[in-house]
This record gives structure tokens, sequence and C-alpha cells, in this order.
């Protein structure tokens, strides 16, 4: 079985392609940012850990989060990908059904990519998106609220878990990243929001990268609270100034989206100590 062709043409039936058979494609995408990611066997999952649909969903997911961070609708993707020469051809078509399901709730088409044979699992995702005011990362000021989106500390828990060789439920966020919400949510408040990403590597971790780009500090009330920790969260990190926390509250309402004020933005560098999530 030519595995490459037979993974083309499983991926040609989910109707979430457009344009292939080319050497490229011509987008017509004012605006756009563009956002790669990999999700590698061995560095991100063990393949004991997730079913070859999660795989292909949470590796779309992963960059749908970059996306939706920078108040991004994403719109295209490019889609490169390692097989294991032992692969299947139901574990291929499982790893298809999650890929598509990704982009057909986010609406976005592959538009090209590459595929070769290896030894793991690897994927990468570089993903193209729009908006018409980005939300970055370098733009937050003193006095500013932090806030994060949802929960921390499960994908943490989970992740021990799976290590010492149990089982987590398959809606674990470590599982199945919950973004379904956050793109609306994060669209409606863009006005009142100076900087923002998502918390991939941990809570402390993220609040050091905004330090460090900022030169300011970001001061949070509980710095001890272990579920800073946590990475694979996926929710989103706001700096919001005070006079719109109460416009901000309103709109998480509405996109039920929950919401933590954990600090503020004052002068100097934060220098805490994350948990190194990817080895």
């Amino acid at each position: 079985m030519d595995l490459e062709q037979t993974f083309l043409n499983a991926l040609a039936q989910s109707g979430v392609v457009w344009g292939l058979g080319d050497d490229g494609v011509l987008l017509d995408t004012p605006k756009a940012l563009y956002m790669l990611d990999l999700f590698s066997e061995g560095v991100h999952f063990k393949r004991e850990w997730l079913s070859m649909r999660q795989i292909g969903y949470k590796a779309m997911c992963v960059n749908i989060s970059d996306s939706i961070a920078m108040a991004a609708c994403p719109k295209y993707a490019l889609l490169g990908i390692q097989l294991p020469k032992g692969c299947n051809l139901a574990e291929m078509r499982q790893l298809v059904a999650g890929i598509a399901k990704a982009c057909q709730e986010f609406k976005i088409k592959i538009v090209g990519g590459d595929t070769t044979l290896g030894r793991d699992l690897s994927l990468s995702v570089a993903l193209i998106a729009k908006s018409h005011k980005p939300l970055e990362r370098t733009k937050m000021r003193p006095k500013d609220l932090l806030v994060h989106t949802g929960t921390l500390g499960q994908s943490y828990k989970d992740l021990g878990t799976l290590l010492r060789g149990g089982k987590v439920s398959p809606k674990s966020k470590f599982i199945r990243p919950q973004l379904k919400n956050l793109l609306g949510f994060i669209s409606s408040v863009r006005p009142f929001v100076h900087a923002g990403l998502d918390i991939s590597d941990g809570l402390l971790a993220e609040c050091n990268r905004l330090s460090k780009l900022n030169k300011l500090a970001c001061k949070l009330d509980n710095p001890r609270n272990k579920t800073y920790l946590s990475g694979e969260e996926y929710e989103l990190l706001l700096s919001v100034p005070p006079k719109h926390k109460l416009a901000l509250m309103r709109r998480a309402k509405q996109h039920r989206t929950k919401l933590n004020f954990v600090g503020v933005v004052r002068r100097g560098i934060s220098r805490y100590r994350p948990k190194i999530w990817h080895a």
C-alpha cells in the first residue's frame, strides 16, 4: 500500500481540502496572519495516550489556539505529515477524521502541504488567519489587569495520570482543547484588550514572556498557585485596562466564558520559575 497516496486520497475525500494538486496555492487573503506549530510523537504526545482521531484534532487545535490568541479567524491550513511506516488504513482514516473535525468546526480549508514516511508520527500545521485588528503581545500598559479564561491545572494533573499509565477522560483539555467559545469571545472583546497570548506552557511561563516583551512586570496575586505551572491549557491570558473590566465581564457572560482576574501589570520584570512543559 502506498501510504502517502492513500493518506492524500482520504484527505481529499474529507471535504476540508481546496486546490490540492498544484505546487502552490494563490490566496487572496488581506490582513493575513501566518503561524506554524509541530505536534510530534515522543515530544508532545505518546501514541498510547491518544487515538489517531484525537491526535489529528489536537494537532489542528494547537495552531487554532494561536490564531484565536491574536483575535484572528483561521481560514486556510498547510499540512505536513510524517506517517509512521506501520500505519494501517484504519488508523490513517481516523487521523484524517480528527483533522477534518477541527477544520469543520472552524471552517478551515486545507490548501496544500506534504507527506513523508518515518519512524514516528509528526504533524506540522501552518495556519493562515485573518484579522482586522490583530491582538499582539507587546501593547501591555502599567496598571492593566491580568485575566485568564477558563480554569487551569487539569492538564497538568491529567499528564501526570498518563505518565503513570492511567487513563483520563476524553473530554480532558489535554486530550481535546476547548476552543469553541473562545473565538467569538476574543473577537467581541478585542477593542477592550491591550495584549494577550494563549496559555500553552503554563501561566508563569506566559507571564515571563509578556514581561520580557513589554519590559513590564506581571504581578500575580498568588504566584505560588500550582495550577499556574500547568501547560497545554489553551486558555487566553489577557492584559486589560481597569476601566474595561465590566465590559469584559459582560462579553464573557454572553459567550459563556469564565474569567479569572489574577494580577496586575507593574513596573519591573517578572522572573517566575515555570515548569518546562516539553522535553
